[in-house]
């Protein structure tokens, strides 16, 4: 049986590719409430929808993904940010996690297990922290 959940969560990639495979793999374990942005601004301009999780993309045309991580944390600091990439490069991961990315997901790694390894760990952080998401 799959978790149902309709806490609102972004995607935030300019790869329609990548947004497919992430949004199937979010739906297939019961998300339903998945909204996509194809860039930055987009995204931080629709904070106030209130999403509880954002998968960020590093590399895109208006804003790179840590300008967006760095305007999310610094507004909206509670939600959390996986952030995900295909550059396999650990200063960037380096960069998002000390920014307040909870997590760093390479795209060519990433499945359903994966994803749900890192959303298991979150929510076990939430529960010993008493964050409310």
């Amino acid at each position: 049986m799959k978790l149902q959940t309709s806490k609102k969560t972004f995607i935030v990639d300019d790869d329609p590719f990548w947004t497919a495979i992430l949004s199937e793999i979010l739906t297939d374990m019961g998300y339903s409430d998945i909204v996509t942005f194809t860039n930055g601004t987009d995204c931080i301009n629709n904070l106030h929808l209130n999403p509880v999780l954002v998968f960020l993309d590093y590399q895109m045309e208006d804003l790179d993904g840590l300008a967006v991580l760095k305007a999310i944390k610094e507004y909206f600091p509670r939600i959390g940010v996986v952030f995900c990439t295909a550059h396999e490069d650990l200063s960037v991961a380096v960069d998002a996690i000390k920014h307040g990315s909870f997590d760093y997901l390479l795209k060519s790694n990433a499945n359903k297990k994966e994803v749900a390894s890192i959303l298991a760990q979150m929510k076990n952080e939430q529960v010993f922290a008493n964050k409310v998401y």
